[in-house]
């Protein structure tokens, strides 16, 4: 329900959920009896994303299909660019959630509620304060951000785009690391406005990014290599993450 209450889930978007794991798992190749059976049977050597199903398959087949046109934007060669978030930590995912869906309490949505705080940015001072500025454009957000680029050897998008990473270089880990230090900036922007605000006090930009690779160096050093390919071992040391 859109407005809470019953903690009810939306069936429409839990079985689109559940059927794209099928998606995915066709475009990985996964190893399992089903995967080949739909690659003899439909696909024949014909790539994932370019297939269209006959009008007489069957309506199951139709509606995996029709899922994946749905989701198709969110891959990039076969690779599900959006699954990379789990490197970050679910109060910075939360917090992407909530930036995406303009959904931040900023002082320009307080005002519209009737509330009367005065206007301007606590960061910076040059502007007031809305969303796309206080993440965005304010001077001090944009430090955050050029610090982030200068220790981590890593560019950032300058907007709410989380389908930015779609048509950059890189392996499903390195694309899930930056899209985790972006997370992890935009949350650290908000609580440094939230620390300015109530006490006054601001911590140095680069200070900022410093602590949030060193918790990314944590959480990387805390899942060891196993699971990581050399590519990406050799991408985390040469960013100083391992």
């Amino acid at each position: 329900m859109e407005e809470g209450g019953l903690g009810l889930k939306d069936q429409e978007v839990w079985n689109k959920a559940m059927v794209g794991r099928l998606v995915n798992w066709i475009a990985e190749k996964r190893d399992s009896i089903w995967v080949q059976w739909v690659q003899c049977n439909y696909l024949r050597g014909r790539d994932w994303f370019e297939y269209s199903p006959s009008t007489n398959s069957s309506w199951v087949w139709r509606r995996i299909c029709k899922v994946k046109q749905d989701l198709a934007q969110g891959f990039v060669d076969g690779v599900w660019v959006v699954q990379p978030t789990s490197w970050a930590l679910p109060k910075h995912r939360f917090m992407g959630w909530l930036v995406a869906h303009e959904a931040m309490n900023t002082v320009d949505k307080l005002i519209t509620y009737g509330m009367d705080v005065d206007a301007c940015c606590t960061l910076c001072g040059q502007a007031d304060e809305s969303m796309a500025h206080l993440f965005f454009d304010c001077q001090y957000s944009r430090r955050v951000m050029l610090a982030m680029q200068q220790i981590t050897s890593c560019s950032f998008p300058m907007a709410a785009d989380f389908m930015w990473w779609a048509n950059r270089g890189g392996t499903v880990v390195q694309k899930g690391v930056q899209i985790a230090l972006f997370l992890g900036a935009l949350y650290a922007i908000w609580f440094q406005r939230n620390k300015c605000r109530n006490y006054m006090v601001l911590m140095h930009p680069r200070q900022v990014v410093l602590q949030i690779h060193d918790s990314m160096k944590a959480r990387i050093r805390g899942r060891g290599r196993e699971n990581l390919s050399a590519n990406d071992v050799s991408w985390l040391c040469h960013k100083n993450f391992m």
